[in-house]
């Protein structure tokens, strides 16, 4: 049985079970093995924009005795993948290279998406916003001692808000993220004050240092 990462494990967990699920930026293919070795959704396929990558997804999903059991595409991102899916998985992008994606995709917004963005968290969480996504559920996981985090997002109303997901899942290591997050902005904008930089853009800080300490009240709250 292959084992995941804990980003990976944290992806999979929210991905669940299904009909048919597609995961873009497969690179090694590990989570569509896992999907496959656990019977987790009838139909299971991986694409990846590059071959070589491609092609050490198939040689896992050998390895692991699964090879027929999932689909392999070439593309950049879902934009020449014969066919729609009711999930879709993209973990370890930029949250801009995920907008281009999603926003490239008419099917996708009909789907179920598990996201793990590495960067630019708040360019998706703003797309997600105004495409009419909402955040099922979120989830935060150390992995090699940096945090992640992973969102579901389907379309609804209401607004996409993860930091509202994690604080009603009551997710255990919120309080420490959002800690080392104040600290980061607080840095940010010490710096900014030092420098030239426009007051729109120590607004902007000033507004996201002001969302980060109600969050960690509520946390702390909770907490307590």
């Amino acid at each position: 049985m292959i084992k995941l990462s804990p980003r990976l494990a944290a992806a999979a967990a929210l991905a669940g079970r299904g009909e048919s699920i597609i995961d873009v930026g497969t690179d090694h293919g590990y989570l569509p093995v896992y999907l496959a070795q656990n019977g987790c959704f009838a139909h299971i396929a991986a694409s990846d924009i590059r071959s070589g990558p491609l092609d050490s997804a198939r040689r896992s999903a050998q390895e692991y005795g699964v090879g027929d059991k999932i689909a392999f595409y070439l593309s950049d991102g879902l934009k020449t993948v014969p066919e729609t899916f009711d999930t879709v998985v993209i973990a370890g992008m930029g949250g801009e290279t995920m907008v281009d994606i999603i926003s490239a995709c008419p099917w996708a917004a009909g789907a179920k998406l598990v996201l793990q963005p590495q960067s630019r968290v708040d360019r998706l969480t703003e797309y997600l916003n105004n495409a009419g996504f909402v955040c099922r559920r979120a989830v935060l996981c150390l992995d090699g001692g940096k945090p992640y985090m992973v969102v579901e997002a389907e379309a609804g109303e209401g607004g996409f808000d993860p930091a509202r997901a994690l604080i009603d899942g009551r997710d255990p290591l919120l309080g420490m993220c959002v800690e080392r997050e104040i600290g980061r902005v607080q840095r940010a904008l010490a710096g900014m004050e030092r420098g030239e930089t426009s007051g729109s853009e120590r607004g902007k800080l000033r507004d996201k240092l002001s969302r980060l300490e109600m969050i960690w009240k509520e946390t702390k709250r909770w907490q307590s």
